[in-house]
């Protein structure tokens, strides 16, 4: 019984298998389906009830500022998006009466201030075309909100 030919065949089909796997997992990556599992690791790692510690997110604030600067569209930046459960009493818990829960980097007691630089274009008296930049704070609240 010759058995290169089923061989040769089985083999094939174990790498189709597995290159549509890759496929299917590079999709998912790319379209932005690893948000809920980088949540799920985030919280198998470091607890589901420990909280972040103040001066951290306000370096990572700091950092979420550079990349919104950075970016064509702020509003899709981790400044705009990340919330944050603050741990103030350092205590490795969260809880809501010492705790701030769901803090913005722009509110308190975070209060980073994120300035964006825009173009805005108009007419001048004369009817003329210009451009300015202008630069606002962006927050949850100003003329440059996320």
């Amino acid at each position: 019984m010759n058995k290169k030919g089923a061989e040769l065949a089985l083999n094939t089909l174990i790498i189709v298998i597995l290159v549509v796997i890759v496929l299917i997992v590079v999709a998912i990556f790319f379209l932005g389906g690893t948000s809920s599992l980088s949540r799920s690791i985030r919280t198998i790692f470091f607890g589901a009830t420990a909280g972040t510690d103040l001066n951290l997110a306000v370096e990572q604030c700091n950092n979420h500022c550079a990349n919104a600067q950075a970016l064509p569209n702020y509003k899709l930046s981790g400044y705009c998006r990340i919330t944050y459960n603050l741990d103030m009493n350092t205590d490795g818990k969260l809880d809501e009466n010492n705790d701030k829960l769901g803090i913005k980097c722009w509110q308190d007691p975070i209060n980073n201030v994120c300035l964006i630089t825009t173009q805005v274009s108009g007419k001048d008296a004369s009817g003329k075309d210009i451009v300015e930049s202008v630069t606002e704070r962006l927050d949850g609240e100003g003329k440059i909100s996320c």
